[in-house]
C-alpha cells in the first residue's frame, strides 16, 4: 500500500495546487507537508546543525541555547525560525549553522538520517503522507546550484533516499513544462519581487552560476533547464512509481482526474 506521494516539478508546475488537491481526496487519513513547513517530518525547515564544540561557542553568548538543542548523535539540532522576532540576534546566530550550510558530505548524512527517522514513523503509523519538493529539488538546489556537485554525486544522493524511501511503496508525481520561459514569466507576475531576486541569486551567484557566468534571468532559466533535463533523466531510471505529467496547458480537470485513475482513487 502506497504511504508515501511526493509531488515534484520546477518552480509554478502546479506541485502545491495537486498536493491539496490530493489531501484532500484522501480525506482525514492524509498528512500533508508543503515546501517551507517547519514541521516538515523529511526535512530541515530553519534547524540549524551544531558540532559539540560549536554549541560550546554559541553557548558562551547565549546560555540558554543548549536547552533550545536536541542531540542525536555527535549533533545538535536547533528549530530557530521562531526565534526571528524574540531574539533577532541569536536567529541570525543560529542562522549560520543551518543544515543547508553543511559541506556536502555532512549535509548527505544529515539528511538522509531525516529520512530514514520519516520511513520508522511512517511504517508504524496508519498515515498516508503527501511530501512536496524535498526528493529532487532540495538536492538538486543544494548539490547543483549551491555546491556545482556532478551528476554522479547527485544522483548517487538520490538513489540513496530512494532506498530508503521504497517501504512505503511512494509514488512521485513529477509535472513537467514544455516552455520553461513563459512559465517562469508567468510565475514572476503572481510572486513578490523578492521571491524572484531570492532564487537569482541561489541559482546564478553561487558555485553553479559562478563557473558558468550565469546572472539574470537568463541564468536563472539555464539553471531550470539544466535542473529538468536531469530530473527526468533521473525519474526515468529510477526503481520506483513515477508519473511524468506534462501540464504545459494547465488542465487541472483533466490532470486530477488522470491522477485519480493513476493513483486508483476513483473508489476512494
Amino acid at each position: 500500500m502506497t504511504k508515501l506521494y511526493i509531488f515534484e516539478g520546477v518552480p509554478g508546475s502546479g506541485k502545491t495546487t495537486s498536493a491539496k488537491w490530493l489531501a484532500n481526496r484522501l480525506g482525514d487519513n492524509a498528512k500533508l507537508y508543503l515546501e517551507g513547513n517547519r514541521e516538515h517530518p523529511a526535512d530541515h525547515e530553519s534547524v540549524a546543525c551544531l558540532t559539540e564544540e560549536q554549541l560550546n561557542v554559541v553557548e558562551q553568548e547565549c546560555p540558554s541555547v543548549r536547552g533550545m538543542a536536541t542531540r542525536k548523535g555527535e549533533r545538535y539540532y536547533i528549530s530557530y525560525a521562531s526565534l526571528y522576532e524574540k531574539d533577532p540576534e541569536l536567529f541570525e546566530r543560529l542562522k549560520a549553522f543551518d543544515v543547508y550550510e553543511l559541506p556536502v558530505e555532512d549535509y548527505v548524512e544529515v539528511a538522509l538520517e531525516k529520512w530514514k527517522e520519516f520511513v520508522e514513523k511512517a511504517k508504524s503509523g496508519a498515515h498516508e503522507y503527501i511530501l512536496e519538493c524535498c526528493y529532487l529539488q532540495n538536492p538538486f538546489t543544494f548539490l547543483l546550484a549551491k555546491h556545482n556537485c556532478s551528476k554522479e554525486i547527485i544522483f548517487n544522493f538520490l538513489n540513496q533516499i530512494t532506498n530508503v524511501i521504497t517501504e512505503l511503496d511512494p509514488v512521485i508525481v513529477y509535472f513537467e513544462q514544455d516552455n520553461v520561459a513563459e512559465n517562469l514569466e508567468k510565475i514572476r507576475q503572481e510572486r513578490p519581487v523578492e521571491w524572484f531576486d531570492f532564487i537569482t541569486w541561489y541559482y546564478t551567484g553561487q558555485e553553479y552560476g559562478k563557473e558558468r557566468g550565469l546572472s539574470g534571468v537568463s541564468g536563472v532559466l539555464h539553471f531550470l533547464e539544466e535542473r529538468k533535463q536531469s530530473e527526468n533523466e533521473f525519474l526515468r531510471g529510477v526503481p520506483i512509481r513515477s508519473l511524468i505529467i506534462n501540464n504545459t496547458n494547465a488542465d487541472w480537470d483533466n490532470i486530477h482526474n488522470r491522477l485519480a485513475f493513476e493513483l486508483a482513487l476513483t473508489e476512494r
